[in-house]
């Protein structure tokens, strides 16, 4: 299930967010303190009020408890597009929860934000992630070279996208 996140979630993300094993496909540095956290939930609701960029806790149906989020960001509102992002929980890997969790967020952005193009930027040795949107009906569409900076260190990407008019809300 998707939920809004909340002050309750800190705890968590700061968790997930000192992981080297999430952190390692995901383009950003371990986050240094649980006021990082903090500020990252203030934001997450400014950008919820403002219509923004949103990210949503993704919570395991059976416990109620947070493993993972997902969200979209990079916004074109003039051009109908964005870009999707996600992280789970190691230990939630390899279960088919991802797809699961981003269907809902896909037919969000399609039908209620009424976007034409959702993209997602794959690190090409993340084969886990590049399988989770491909089943979901992604294309990719080409590389981009030295794209995501973490810490010192370059990284391709691949670029992949899913057009309104291929989406299938059945996945």
């Amino acid at each position: 299930m998707l939920r809004q996140i909340s002050m309750e979630d800190v705890d968590f993300l700061y968790e997930l967010y000192t992981s080297e094993e999430v952190l390692r496909y995901f383009g950003m540095s371990p986050i240094d303190s649980k006021d990082v956290a903090v500020s990252m939930v203030e934001n997450y609701e400014k950008h919820l009020e403002s219509g923004g960029p949103m990210r949503f806790a993704i919570v395991e149906k059976s416990t109620g408890k947070m493993i993972g989020t997902c969200g979209f960001h990079a916004i074109s509102k003039s051009y109908k597009r964005c870009e999707i992002g996600y992280d789970l929980s190691p230990g939630h890997w390899g279960k088919g929860i991802m797809g699961e969790a981003l269907s809902p967020l896909l037919s969000y952005l399609f039908t209620d934000k009424g976007m034409n193009r959702v993209g997602a930027v794959i690190v090409p040795y993340n084969k886990a992630s590049s399988r989770v949107v491909e089943k979901l009906g992604f294309k990719q569409e080409g590389l981009l070279r030295d794209y995501i900076l973490q810490g010192d260190r370059a990284y391709d990407a691949h670029m992949y996208s899913l057009l309104k008019k291929e989406w299938n809300s059945e996945f």
